[in-house]
């Protein structure tokens, strides 16, 4: 629309002489996003982008609509004669506009004082399943045509349930979506990283816009993936995503910026695809016709004449991610869960990849230089949230401590840049940060600064996601009807104050709130995050009804309340060395992010006392003079303490 009709003569003139325009940034006001699409979904009975709005001046809307060419076309009304009738309407018969207004604002304020609520329980959950395998593609993955989105927190519910309930259709499901998606050119297999979504059933042709947040997402899925089943494919998917964001998405402070456009000087894609002529006058003539054959790339082309590189037809694409990794920490210690070791390459094989990985790096450098994508540099608190707790698992789960680092320096990078006297701020860019913070901001924060807990085991991110946890209850929450409200109580008020509970691109702040709530109530036993979690999961069974699978990052959480948990408590006498510490803290955190429902609390002489304040019970748990000790708890039963780890995770982790 903004080329065929705003930058149109004709309608520029109408607008601004009829109308005052308003264009809105959908990541810096989502509030206002939310509001108006369910205006439009009320009125029309569906909603999308581009999303556009005709209200009157105190934002009461009286037409909603998507997409609207510049003139009327098979059947659909033009921009032009929709703007003319409009501002003759309002000239003439403004009555009638202004009741229709108000009729839409009565109805959404009617659907949001609507009680939404229902038990938690498993039907909900096995229903969401057998939606997934309905609408499952056996041979491409991933669910439905195309296009196809990837939906990472799906995958993970189906991993979790698959394994919970030793379902392995589940995990077959997962696992086949999460190899089709990375052979497949919706993966830049490149540089590292995934494209928002496919256009086509096989993974092929992707929108080529890069986002944070999908990234994030994909990097958690994969990385369960891989403490789950030990295949060294999705620890190097894993890894390739964080190289990917390591290099192009963050800002030399910490932060993540939020992705990359799909267009090189106009051109979607243009920086992404080539001919095999091209590449072999980077690579050589021989070099170039292996690559060319490895990654599909033809005479005739897959896109526009050329090709995307993809392994969708190489039976080998498991070696690629191979290719340059060193063998994961947790698996030279020996304390994986299951018995996947890597196995030893050729000499020859491993000369290949050693070639792959050289090959790889001589195009990215090409691409750098040939064309540019346009970077979208600001950092926004609730994605960056996301990227953080990527980082986090996967420097517990894969072994490497340096993406813990990248997790660790962007929290500070928003504790010093968007927060400010309690509250959160949405987004930074240029030195500037802006924006009341919303629902998002907080929920994905405060998991943020959990996961940091879950893999140093640092009091102090548990005591900071304990605080924000109670301004995003005293600011959001609704205590009579339950569920967290987009925005604050004390913000800017729009014409209606909205709950968004569907799981779409992302996880739903609801359903992050909730994940946040559960995970504080397990690690601290504090009654009051217990009572807050319980009256939001009975929101959000009511909210799913009839639909569970669009809510399945909530379901994540309602199954880690409704299967038995396990908490384990570690005492360390001061007379530990740093070393072995240090050692026992990384299988700590592998344990903390790997064993379902485990909840992994560390407790020294150093940090008894702050700790004492956030978990009361952990009072009772001495700090031995020498050693070390284990207290473990699952479901209802709590184990005599024990002295060595390996005790426990033979039998019961």
């Amino acid at each position: 629309m903004e080329q065929e009709s705003f930058e149109n003569n004709t309608i520029a003139e109408l607008l601004n002489r009829e109308y005052i325009c308003v264009k809105v940034d959908r990541e810096e006001r989502p509030d206002v996003d939310a509001v108006y699409m369910s205006v439009c979904q009320a009125m029309n009975g569906q909603g999308g982008w581009p999303l556009t709005i005709i209200m009157t001046p105190a934002c009461r809307p009286f037409f909603s609509g998507t997409y609207l060419p510049p003139k009327a076309r098979y059947g659909r009304v033009g921009l032009e004669e929709l703007l003319t009738a409009v501002a003759g309407q309002w000239k003439t018969n403004r009555g009638d506009l202004l009741d229709s207004a108000g009729r839409i604002e009565a109805y959404l304020k009617e659907q949001e004082r609507a009680t939404v609520s229902a038990e938690p329980g498993m039907d909900l959950v096995h229903q969401a399943f057998r939606q997934f395998a309905g609408n499952f593609d056996k041979k491409n993955g991933g669910f439905g045509g195309a296009p196809k989105f990837p939906t990472p927190h799906n995958l993970m519910f189906l991993m979790e349930y698959g394994m919970r309930e030793k379902k392995r259709e589940a995990l077959t499901m997962a696992e086949t979506t999460l190899v089709q998606m990375y052979r497949g050119g919706i993966f830049d297999h490149i540089g590292g990283g995934f494209s928002r979504y496919s256009t086509d059933e096989r993974w092929l042709v992707p929108h080529f816009e890069k986002m944070l947040y999908d990234n994030a997402l994909l990097a958690l899925a994969y990385v369960e993936a891989f403490g789950l089943t030990g295949r060294e494919l999705y620890g190097g998917v894993a890894r390739k995503i964080l190289a990917y964001v390591g290099a192009e998405l963050t800002d030399a402070q910490g932060g993540f910026y939020c992705g990359q456009d799909a267009d090189s000087d106009g051109v979607e894609g243009k920086y992404y695809i080539f001919t095999p002529k091209e590449i072999c006058r980077v690579l050589g003539e021989n070099a170039g016709t292996a690559f060319c054959d490895r990654y599909g790339i033809t005479e005739h082309g897959n896109f526009e004449g050329k090709s995307i590189p993809n392994l969708l037809g190489n039976k080998a694409y498991e070696e690629d991610v191979k290719s340059g990794y060193a063998e994961a920490e947790h698996t030279k210690a020996g304390y994986t869960k299951s018995g996947y070791a890597e196995a030893e390459h050729t000499k020859a094989e491993q000369a290949e990849n050693e070639l792959t990985v050289a090959d790889l790096q001589k195009l990215y450098e090409y691409r750098l230089q040939r064309t540019r994508l346009h970077k979208d540099d600001k950092i926004l608190v609730s994605w960056n949230g996301w990227m953080i707790c990527a980082c986090a698992k996967a420097g517990a789960v894969l072994g490497e401590t340096e993406y813990v680092d990248l997790a660790v320096r962007a929290e500070a990078f928003i504790r010093k840049n968007l927060a400010r006297n309690g509250r959160l701020m949405v987004r930074y860019r240029d030195g500037d940060a802006a924006g009341e913070g919303k629902l998002d901001d907080y929920a994905c924060y405060i998991l943020a600064l959990l996961e940091l807990y879950r893999v140093t085991f640092q009091e102090d991110y548990l005591a900071r996601a304990s605080a924000w946890a109670e301004t995003m209850i005293e600011q959001f929450f609704d205590r009579e009807r339950g569920g967290f409200y987009l925005t604050t109580k004390d913000g800017e008020q729009l014409i209606v104050r909205t709950k968004e509970t569907y799981d779409g691109a992302m996880p739903s702040g609801n359903s992050a709130a909730a994940r946040g709530l559960q995970q504080l109530a397990q690690i601290t036993g504090e009654s009051k995050w217990q009572e807050i979690l319980d009256q939001q999961l009975h929101y959000l069974a009511g909210a799913m009804e009839g639909y569970p699978s669009g809510h399945s990052y909530a379901l994540l959480t309602m199954m880690n309340v409704l299967y038995p948990s396990k908490e384990l408590v570690c005492t360390i006498s001061p007379a530990v060395s740093d070393t072995e510490q240090k050692t026992l803290l990384n299988r700590l955190a592998y344990l903390s992010e790997t064993v379902p429902g485990l909840a992994v609390v560390v407790k020294t002489a150093d940090n008894e006392m702050e700790l004492a304040k956030l978990a009361p019970y952990t009072r009772d748990y001495l700090v031995p003079e020498d050693g070390m000790l284990f207290y473990l708890c699952s479901g209802s039963r709590c184990l005599p303490p024990v002295e060595k780890l390996e005790q426990l995770t033979e039998k019961w982790l």
